[in-house]
């Protein structure tokens, strides 16, 4: 203001200066929003004021609606239930991870079972003699099976629950960034429990006969003698390793030519095709026979692992299952790069090192000496902050679009892009509709009149807004009308996994009443005295001002504390095959205590019984961590060579030596007190 305008002001308070043409006023003053600020209405010819005016506002009536002056009205309850559906149902997931548990589970019960049957295997010749039929012995057995099924399934829904409890814990404290609330309760329903037990007791006796039925392909004579297994070849199990071989190597193709959102279950058909194959395999090197002596007393331990094949390929299973659990979800891990991509445009930070956003919009421009001065920044304060670069965008508020809302979001959050980050880039796509040096021209397509194009994160439109490229989102600005935002690109792993990116004139067309600035990029080698700065001088307006590596390490937090959710699933199954190993070890030393008896007698050492059986038993363990982790890694292959150098290769590695060593030290311990009994009475027996 100059002192001449001061001074008018004081004599002629609000007159006008000048008189103006509307075309020149136009020219000179219109803006975005339009180019009239006012309109004069005169009377109709023949008609008083009065009756022009009541007939305008019947006319104004019937051609404006409430969306044309920001009124709408919006189904709130309908929106609420469909939101608090999710953006993501996660139960599936957790349903194809736990199969691998289940299976675990049954191979287990089958084993156990299996041995009880071995064990009465006398009794069951006995019985045949007297003239049960098989039957009726399936049947006999068959209820006392499903006696202990029905205790042990209450037994399991009680530790299911606890286990439910425990997952509700965890999310509410040392998970907690992963859901951003401690606000959450465990919520049982009856019919879920009652289901999950039917399901459980069908499972087991389906178990408890397939495991009696191998009992009607041994003779009466061999049951009377005790042996309840006989090794011979099957020629099927060449044709089942072939036939699922081939078939997980084209579900492994679909699942990479598919998109992963609907590839998730042809990775888990690929991954169990993967493990049948390879015990397929297994088991027709178990039935090959005594062919060569190994040498050595862990030649003898491996070579003993086909003593009983069948015995042994259900051990190697449940190491196998377990495995392939822990394995693919590692592998879908990423290691935390965060404090080292801050600087690099192509990373998920494009390169910025801080990403703000204010309560109150800001119409200066930090990058300039005027709008530094504005802002209230002294000539001092001006020094970091011309080392620094601010690119500043237009915030249409909406719903958070990232993993971090846990509710499905309706209307996203969407950044318009100045021409500013247009032109320097930044960034990686995962995929984009047109092949082009610069991804970010592509915001500036001509998609027609209500299509703007946008620019969304991988991530937050597969399984957030269960969108794919090419896929429109519908909006509607402030007066009412549809906006169609089709994705034209998608970034990988970036900083707006919250939001939908458009370009800022395509911004100011369709939403006109957000004005100002609600977000800004800032390149900086500073960080920390720039955000110190910014948020001491700005604090009126709410601004806030954070890492953006930080930003970006918090959504990696949740995914990978649902990964950590799911790997529990795998732990529990390697409980269960670890279990299995030592009661398989225990029988077997039961039933072997005469030729232990006799390599005593002949000066064979108690150590190096213990290094035979272990080897026997380690050898089993190996084999089937081998299986069930190539399984995996060869299932997981298309995120493998996407994120190869982000996997967590030396962790997951140094994981699967902490469970074979955990694995052998167990089998330690059931040498060590299996070969504390006496063996003389076997070696009488023997005799």
């Amino acid at each position: 203001m100059r002192p001449k305008d001061e001074d008018y002001w004081d004599t002629y308070r609000d007159a006008p200066k000048a008189f103006v043409s509307a075309a020149t006023g136009q020219r000179l003053w219109k803006s975005r929003f339009g180019v009239l600020t006012a309109v004069r209405i005169g009377a109709i010819a023949g008609r008083d004021i009065e009756t022009t005016t009541k007939l305008f506002e019947d006319s104004l009536r019937k051609n404006i609606t409430p969306e044309s002056v920001g009124l709408t009205f919006q189904p709130v309850k309908q929106q609420g239930l469909a939101a608090s559906a999710g953006a993501t149902d996660f139960s599936g997931l957790f349903i194809a991870f736990s199969q691998f548990l289940i299976i675990s589970a049954a191979l287990l019960v089958g084993l156990l079972f299996r041995l009880s049957v071995e064990q009465r295997g006398r009794e069951v010749g006995m019985r045949m003699v007297s003239g049960y039929t098989g039957k009726k012995i399936r049947r006999l057995f068959s209820r006392e099976g499903l006696v202990l099924a029905g205790v042990g399934g209450i037994l399991g829904l009680i530790g299911g629950v606890f286990y439910a409890y425990l997952i509700m814990a965890g999310l509410r404290t040392y998970w907690v960034g992963a859901v951003g609330t401690s606000d959450l309760a465990l919520y049982i329903h009856a019919s879920s429990l009652l289901l999950g037990y039917a399901i459980s007791l069908i499972v087991i006796l389906l178990t408890i006969w397939l495991t009696l039925r191998r009992l009607g392909n041994i003779s009466v004579r061999a049951l009377l003698s005790g042996i309840t297994e006989v090794v011979r070849a099957k020629p099927r199990t060449k044709w089942y390793a072939l036939g699922s071989l081939i078939l997980a190597a084209l579900s492994l193709g679909g699942a990479a030519a598919v998109d992963p959102s609907t590839g998730t279950g042809l990775f888990f058909v690929s991954g169990a095709l993967w493990m049948v194959s390879g015990l397929c395999f297994l088991s027709l090197w178990f039935r090959r026979g005594h062919r060569v002596i190994r040498e050595g007393i862990v030649g003898m331990g491996v070579q003993n692992s086909k003593r009983q094949p069948t015995r042994s390929l259900l051990c190697a299973s449940l190491i196998g299952c377990a495995c392939f659990v822990i394995v693919a979800v590692g592998a879908n891990r990423r290691i935390d790069l965060t404090q080292n991509i801050a600087q690099d445009k192509a990373s998920g930070t494009g390169g910025f090192a801080l990403i703000a956003e204010v309560d109150v919009p800001i119409y200066r421009d930090f990058n300039s000496k005027d709008g530094q001065f504005e802002l209230g920044f002294s000539q001092a304060d001006a020094e970091l902050l011309n080392q620094a670069r601010f690119i500043p965008l237009r915030v249409l508020p909406g719903e958070d679009a990232s993993c971090l809302n846990l509710y499905k979001p309706e209307s996203p959050r969407v950044l318009g892009v100045p021409e500013a980050l247009r032109q320097r880039g930044g960034f990686t796509f995962q995929q984009t509709s047109t092949e082009v040096e610069n991804p970010w021209t592509l915001l500036s397509e001509d998609l027609g009149t209500d299509v703007i194009p946008a620019i969304g994160d991988y991530n937050s439109a597969m399984w957030i807004l269960h969108k794919q490229l090419g896929d429109d989102i519908v909006l509607q600005n402030e007066m009412g009308e549809t906006v169609k935002l089709r994705l034209v690109g998608l970034l990988k792993t970036s900083i707006f996994q919250s939001e939908l990116l458009i370009s800022e004139d395509n911004f100011l067309r369709h939403f006109p009443d957000q004005s100002g600035y609600g977000a800004f990029l800032v390149e900086t080698q500073q960080p920390v005295q720039l955000t110190a700065l910014v948020e001491s001088r700005l604090k009126d307006i709410g601004i806030d001002a954070v890492s953006t590596a930080q930003k970006l390490a918090h959504f990696q937090e949740v995914e990978n504390t649902y990964l950590s959710t799911f790997q529990t699933l795998g732990g529990l199954g390697l409980l269960l095959g670890t279990i299995g190993l030592g009661i398989v070890l225990l029988r077997n030393v039961i039933e072997r205590r005469g030729e232990l008896a006799v390599l005593r007698a002949f000066g064979f050492r108690r150590a190096v019984l213990s290094r035979m059986l272990l080897a026997e038993n380690g050898f089993l363990m190996f084999v089937g961590l081998a299986i069930g982790s190539i399984s995996a890694l060869i299932a997981v292959a298309p995120h493998v060579m996407s994120y190869g150098a982000l996997i967590p290769w030396g962790s997951l590695a140094l994981t699967l030596v902490i469970i074979y060593g955990a694995g052998l030290i167990a089998s330690a311990t059931a040498v060590f007190f299996a070969l504390r009994a006496p063996l003389l009475p076997a070696l009488k027996e023997e005799v």
